[in-house]
């Protein structure tokens, strides 16, 4: 089974949305099922496809419904106290999240280990549109997935200011993908 999720900033420009869509259809093409969060703006680029889990911090939000199919709510996700206390671990201000914003956080601990949490399987990459720091690291409530998938050594790539071809686009997350895995089997062969 394939993963790949796709977040990031609400405020994302029509060619940005376009990219995002476009690299989600063809990924989908690829085999990969395609994860979000169901808000606007990034999240929403996969919405159109049929292989997808969106992940929801409560029923109704942005007119979603739990159906346990592709739509699927955090109060009903195993494991949610350890996710929030992954979230909690990487937010910059833990102490100032409101209950709400909790769960948006924990939403996207979700985004990338999938609806199953510890008994699923991660995304195999994260590609996301998003601002970031002077390390690269995106700003916002996308920052909360984006570190997780590093912590999991899963690859990351911002497609902010990479440009508008989404072929090379494509290429790029896939060679990605298959270097990211080459390297985890030359990490598991040199241990035995």
């Amino acid at each position: 089974m394939k993963y790949a999720t796709v977040i990031g900033s609400r405020h994302i420009t029509k060619e940005e949305y376009i990219v995002l869509r476009d690299v989600a259809t063809k990924l989908a093409y690829e085999g990969y099922t395609l994860r979000s969060g169901g808000a606007e703006g990034a999240d929403s680029t996969i919405n159109h496809l049929c292989k997808v889990e969106i992940i929801i911090p409560w029923n109704g939000f942005n007119h979603f419904q739990h159906n346990g199919k592709r739509i699927f709510t955090l109060g009903l996700l195993p494991h949610v106290s350890l996710a929030e206390d992954r979230a909690k671990s990487i937010h910059p201000a833990p102490e100032r999240l409101t209950q709400g914003a909790l769960k948006l956080h924990t939403r996207n601990i979700y985004q990338i280990i999938g609806p199953y949490g510890n008994d699923g399987y991660k995304s195999d990459i994260v590609v996301f549109c998003a601002d970031a720091d002077e390390n690269g690291i995106p700003v916002g409530g996308t920052r909360t997935g984006v570190v997780y998938a590093q912590q999991l050594d899963i690859p990351t790539f911002n497609i902010r200011n990479h440009g508008f071809d989404v072929d090379a686009l494509l290429q790029a997350i896939l060679g990605r993908i298959q270097s990211n895995k080459e390297s985890q089997f030359n990490r598991e062969y040199a241990s035995e």
